[in-house]
């Protein structure tokens, strides 16, 4: 019996690895398409943009749902957790052509700061949750400050709101 309740949640767990992130994706166009998007005080990303630099994107961890959505440069990797909801996050967001990276601070760090670099030095924007999943909250860690001491890169803060009767904002905060 136990055999088979194993058997039941492996099926279901692998279930929700594959429609969950689909669905999640689905979800943020659907929502996109509701939207009037305007970007506010974007000069600086911009003018990278325009040069074919690259940066580091840095915004709070919980404004990270519609961000795939709005990003408009040439090419992004993502820092994601090894953590279950990590999957998840990163297989909705390689539909929208990001790359993802795995590890956090407290696991697979090193390694993920290693893969980041490799990933900014060919170019890519380098996207970080600053406070991660476990906070604290709105309260930035030093991986993107090292991350940019590494690759002499800026790092970009960004954020995204939404209103019901007002038009989009997206922007960085510089």
């Amino acid at each position: 019996m136990k055999g088979l309740k194993n058997t039941m949640k492996d099926f279901l767990n692998a279930l929700m690895i594959r429609i969950v992130p689909a669905l999640g994706a689905a979800l943020i166009r659907l929502i996109g398409l509701t939207m009037r998007i305007k970007k506010v005080n974007t000069v600086a990303y911009d003018s990278l943009v325009e040069k074919g630099q690259n940066a580091i994107i840095a915004f709070w961890h919980g404004r990270l749902m519609m961000m795939p959505y709005v990003y408009y440069g040439k090419g992004a990797t993502i820092l994601v957790s090894q953590h279950r909801d990590g999957e998840l996050v990163a297989r909705a967001v390689k539909g929208f052509g990001i790359r993802c990276v795995r590890g956090s601070t407290t696991r697979g760090g090193l390694e993920a700061m290693v893969a980041l670099v490799r990933e900014a030095k060919a170019g890519r924007d380098v996207v970080i949750t600053p406070d991660g999943p476990k906070g604290p909250r709105y309260k930035a860690q030093m991986g993107a400050v090292q991350l940019a001491k590494i690759t002499g890169l800026p790092i970009l803060p960004v954020t995204f709101g939404a209103s019901k009767k007002k038009l989009l904002a997206v922007g960085t905060a510089l």
